[in-house]
């Protein structure tokens, strides 16, 4: 489930008065949390900016029906777990001064060219000014409460570190990697069995000019098609398996240093490839990722500190959703 980590405030107040021109089918309350009423209006617009976020169209194709599904069960999801967030704040007695909801609000109504602009989006979205000023108030205690929660988290000792790393190697070991030099000739498109020979006869005296003892990277200079590596003379840079066309890569990691194979034919064309260089799978040594690692687990912790805060909530609220979430056809 998609979480509300961080509430990071920029990106928060805009999601929060974003993007809803239209009003929607479903006038009045989209949902309830613990009697707190959410609008439709407010939903819509959170939903609409979340969408956007995505990289998903206004006007989605019919196929896309269960993705936009998925993504207004997960805007309902967020705003049910900020509002759940916001009244824990609430029963803390976490305030928020004036002046910082002062700085949020400015924040927000920078992105406006006019104060006109600025008033009619907070209309848009069911706001007047001194309800979105409390609405901002509300997010940052609410920020406030999770920090107080992250700040409860241990430090991460070496024995955990260690125990960590010993249950993690697979993920900490490099795989084998290798870089090669290769040359290209493309196939023709549309080219017949008589073109594909002709371009694996081209490569013939290629390979004998490598393998006599020609400088391979001016070769790959001189004839690849590739043009990706040609300026660099057919250096691929370092890969590992499963990041090229099986036919290449089985070649390329079974050549020895220096070695230059037999032509290897790809749906990219014929190659010839020589292997400059290879590294051995290799486990990262504790001492290289020490401190990094230290910081990793305790991100982790503390994601799963604010998670299980999130769920604690969740599971003593009252929560009512007022609307069906399946996105329709015709909206």
């Amino acid at each position: 489930m998609a979480r509300a980590r961080g509430l990071a405030l920029p990106a928060l107040l805009l999601a929060l008065c974003g993007g809803a021109w239209a009003q929607g089918i479903y006038p009045g309350d989209a949902a309830r949390v613990n009697g707190a009423a959410i609008s439709y209006q407010r939903f819509n617009g959170f939903y609409v900016e979340y969408r956007n976020s995505k990289g998903v169209a206004v006007g989605a194709r019919g196929d896309q029906l269960q993705l936009l599904t998925r993504l207004r069960r997960e805007a309902m999801d967020r705003m049910i777990e900020q509002e759940l967030v916001a009244q824990a704040a609430e029963r803390e007695g976490i305030e928020v001064s004036a002046g910082e909801v002062d700085a949020g609000v400015a924040e927000l109504r920078s992105v406006f060219d006019d104060e006109l602009s600025y008033t009619l989006r907070l209309q848009d979205e069911g706001y007047t000014k001194e309800g979105y000023r409390e609405h901002v108030a509300r997010m940052m205690a609410g920020k406030r409460y999770l920090d107080g929660i992250r700040m409860q988290v241990s430090a991460v000792g070496d024995e955990e570190l260690e125990a960590y790393y010993r249950d993690n190697e697979r993920r900490l070991t490099f795989p084998e990697q290798v870089r090669v030099r290769h040359i290209l000739l493309t196939w023709k498109p549309l080219g017949t069995q008589d073109d594909r020979a002709a371009i694996r006869e081209q490569m013939v005296p290629i390979l004998e000019r490598a393998r006599g003892g020609e400088d391979f990277a001016a070769l790959a200079r001189e004839f690849s098609d590739d043009y990706a590596t040609k300026r660099d003379g057919g250096d691929t840079g370092l890969f590992q398996r499963g990041q090229m066309a099986p036919a290449f890569e089985q070649v390329a990691f079974a050549l020895q240093p220096g070695e230059v194979s037999e032509p290897v034919e790809t749906p990219f064309g014929v190659h010839i490839l020589r292997l400059e260089e290879r590294l051995e799978e290799r486990l990262v040594p504790l001492e290289e990722v020490r401190e990094q690692l230290r910081a990793h687990i305790l991100e982790e912790k503390t994601e799963q500190a604010v998670d299980s805060e999130i769920e604690d909530l969740r599971a003593a609220a009252e929560i009512e959703i007022l609307i069906p979430l399946e996105r329709k056809a015709s909206y």
